[in-house]
């Protein structure tokens, strides 16, 4: 039985039909290529090209989209004079445990450059102008300063580790204005019976504050992020027990 002859006239519509698909995609893509080609020259100067947005969607999750866009806004809210960049005042660091990292670089241990350059940072600064804080607050006023701060978050993690706070040696810091009395920078450390030092035990705490007295509240101590660069205090991070 012969197979039914195939219509020439149907096949020659069908590879037409065919052929303007292929060429209106073809034709949108060159369109969305010189799109982009487009816009990418008119934001050249720009940090957020489009296609850098594009890339952003695709690699992040719309939550971290969502969170990134979120601390762009927080960033562009304040004003260039805040003071937020500051390139002959930069912000003061956390103060660092150096011979723990001489010792690692005498055992040839892994050491990131970023660590590397922070090290090299904390020796070259100058602390010869800091002055000892002859009104500093005890250990208990400390903690209840840090406790006042974060509420429940801290008090729940001194007791899950039966934990105190120390603090070390205060130094003197300039007054942020009119109504305090006494600011002083120090570190601080929490401690138990069991293992000693637990350092900041885990976040929010921190290792470094200042803490404030204010003129109508002369007798209280209140924290605040500390303000200017101070020595690692090995006498507080020796363990006591």
């Amino acid at each position: 039985m012969k197979s039914p002859l195939q219509n020439p006239e149907k096949t020659t519509r069908k590879k037409s039909s065919v052929g303007k698909i292929f060429k209106v995609i073809s034709i949108l893509f060159l369109i969305l290529i010189l799109g982009l080609g487009i816009a990418q020259y008119i934001y050249r100067n720009e940090k957020e090209t489009p296609l850098y947005k594009i890339q952003q969607y695709l690699t992040y999750s719309k939550e971290d989209w969502e969170n990134y866009e979120n601390n762009k806004r927080i960033l562009a809210s304040f004003p260039a004079e805040s003071g937020i960049i500051d390139v002959a005042n930069p912000a003061p660091e956390s103060p660092i445990d150096t011979l723990m990292w001489e010792n690692a670089i005498k055992n040839k241990d892994y050491i990131p450059d970023e660590v590397l350059a922070e090290i090299k940072r904390y020796k070259a600064r100058d602390f010869s102008k800091l002055i000892l804080a002859e009104n500093k607050p005890s250990n208990e006023e400390a903690q209840n300063a840090i406790v006042s701060h974060y509420k429940n978050e801290v008090s729940k993690l001194l007791d899950e580790y039966k934990a105190h706070i120390q603090i070390g040696t205060a130094y003197n810091a300039p007054l942020q204005s009119g109504d305090e009395l006494v600011r002083v920078t120090a570190m601080v450390s929490a401690f138990n019976k069991e293992r000693g030092n637990l350092g900041n035990i885990q976040m929010p705490l921190n290792v470094i504050y200042d803490f404030v007295q204010y003129k109508s509240e002369p007798n209280v101590w209140y924290v605040s992020d500390f303000s200017q660069n101070i020595p690692y205090d090995y006498k507080l991070n020796k363990d006591p027990w």
